[in-house]
């Protein structure tokens, strides 16, 4: 009998960032790819008494009706900035015609979805969901020596879509790429004053010296509890 369903694990951004340590030498990922779901939106997600159902769903349209495989993605951002797993970070997603890299060598790119319609006038890419995507996308960058002409929106594949959305500007997205470096999530204390406190306000900072400002007194943190 096929499997009609399949369960998923939700990680933070810090059990994530150590989720993806041992596949560094396992794969190579060649380039980013960032989408957006469209359906289910974050309207979806927030009424669902379930959060695994949105995902399975998704899981069932891609791999059942679209006979993918699995689900397309290697990750999903949800609207409270978690991360869930998607098909293994093995494999090549199905991420758009002609630039998934579907070979035997595990070479191929890093894809993942943000759950939300991020078209203009629907809904908005902020908040705990953006600064995960965006500490993601800097942090798979980084691990494996991407630049930032590797990081690709689905609709600079396929220019009938507006995905990851019409209101999700690249330039301004790269720039918060650009800006921010990860936090190394240990001691303890540090990293929940940084993580609790410091990255929501780096993310509401309206200008780069604010980010900078933030970004120093992160640093003192890490100093004090003898990360730098």
């Amino acid at each position: 009998m096929a499997v009609e369903r399949k369960n998923f694990r939700r990680f933070t951004y810090a059990e994530y960032v150590e989720y993806l340590k041992p596949f560094l030498l396992k794969v190579k990922f060649s380039q980013v790819h960032i989408h957006g779901t469209w359906k289910p939106t974050i309207a979806d997600y927030r009424k669902a008494a379930d959060k695994m159902k949105i995902i399975q769903a998704m899981w069932r349209f891609h791999a059942i009706t679209q006979k993918w495989g699995d689900i397309a993605q290697h990750a999903t951002i949800d609207p409270d900035g978690y991360i869930w797993e998607g098909r293994s970070l093995l494999e090549a997603p199905a991420s758009a015609v002609g630039y998934n890299d579907a070979d035997k060598d595990r070479i191929h790119p890093f894809m993942f979805e943000m759950i939300g319609n991020f078209d203009i006038g629907a809904e908005n890419l902020e908040g705990a969901q953006l600064a995960t995507a965006v500490k993601l996308t800097s942090h798979i960058a980084t691990m494996w020596k991407l630049p930032d002409s590797q990081i690709k929106f689905h609709r600079e594949m396929n220019p009938a879509k507006t995905c990851p959305g019409s209101s999700v500007n690249k330039a301004s997205f790269l720039e918060l790429v650009r800006d921010w470096s990860d936090v190394d999530m240990s001691p303890a204390d540090a990293n929940k004053i940084i993580s609790t406190w410091l990255s929501p306000a780096w993310f509401a900072a309206s200008t780069k010296a604010e980010r900078d400002e933030i970004h120093r007194l992160a640093n003192e943190l890490r100093k004090a509890s003898g990360q730098l």
